[in-house]
């Protein structure tokens, strides 16, 4: 059995179509999910692409037009990963 989804603790949007999280298993995600331009709602242009939220359970990136992407579709589709730098 495989441990469970990492929570999203937080997110950013450096370019239309890229995502950055930081997770609560303590790795920072940098993804593409330009591959998923072909969803109806994907959002159409970088003003809607910055309008991103994190779901009420830490699971999913929300966007206005309703496209959704799960923590496991992002961690999935990263390209760079690496440790937070946690500062007390």
């Amino acid at each position: 059995m495989g441990a469970p989804a990492p929570v999203i603790l937080n997110v950013t949007t450096p370019e239309y179509g890229r995502v950055v999280i930081e997770a609560s298993d303590g790795f920072r995600y940098h993804a593409d999910l330009s591959s998923l331009a072909q969803v109806y709602c994907y959002p159409r242009d970088r003003t809607e692409w910055d309008r991103v939220a994190i779901d009420s359970y830490g699971l999913a990136l929300v966007w206005e037009s309703r496209f959704e992407a799960h923590v496991d579709q992002v961690v999935a589709l990263a390209d760079r990963c690496e440790p937070v730098q946690r500062t007390a």
